[in-house]
């Protein structure tokens, strides 16, 4: 009866299982870890001991060939005039797994987007070994009017 000064009874909430909170921070940390291990994995793999990357890799896996891989760098090459004739110096790098040479310089001269013109010319250099750098310097002909940028490639 209302009023009558009687404590209510109320039966008490069910009891909650903490276990989905466990498992989902168990599986978020498992996305975490994982996902940073694939993403490190090559400086992970060179920090094993060499013992342990046998076993990642036994003997009768392929591995994959080695190949080279010369490129100019960009950073230390440049492009002056010295002595009325435009030069090309700068420097090759090898980021391959295998000595490598090159064959020829390839040009291409620009004014703004447009390709005014497209240039070979032989530059044998090498063999450079993997993650080795070698100077080079090689004098062109003539650019075409209007260009004002020349990009240089190696084959």
């Amino acid at each position: 009866m209302p009023g009558a000064g009687l404590p209510a009874l109320t039966t008490p909430p069910p009891s909650k299982s903490s276990w989905g909170t466990w498992i989902a921070f168990v599986i978020v940390f498992a996305v975490l870890f994982g996902g940073a291990g694939y993403a490190y994995r090559a400086e992970i793999k060179s920090r094993l001991p060499e013992s342990w990357r046998t076993l990642l890799h036994p003997k009768g896996a392929a591995a994959a060939p080695a190949r080279p891989q010369v490129g100019i760098d960009m950073a230390a090459t440049k492009i002056d005039l010295v002595d009325g004739r435009y030069v090309v110096q700068g420097e090759l790098v090898n980021t391959g797994t295998a000595p490598g040479s090159t064959s020829r310089l390839k040009l291409v001269f620009r004014a703004g987007n447009e390709i005014l013109a497209e240039r070979a010319m032989p530059m044998v250099e090498g063999p450079i070994a993997p993650g080795a750098r070698m100077s080079f310097k090689l004098p062109l002909d003539e650019p075409p009017a209007g260009a004002t940028n020349i990009i240089p490639t190696v084959d």
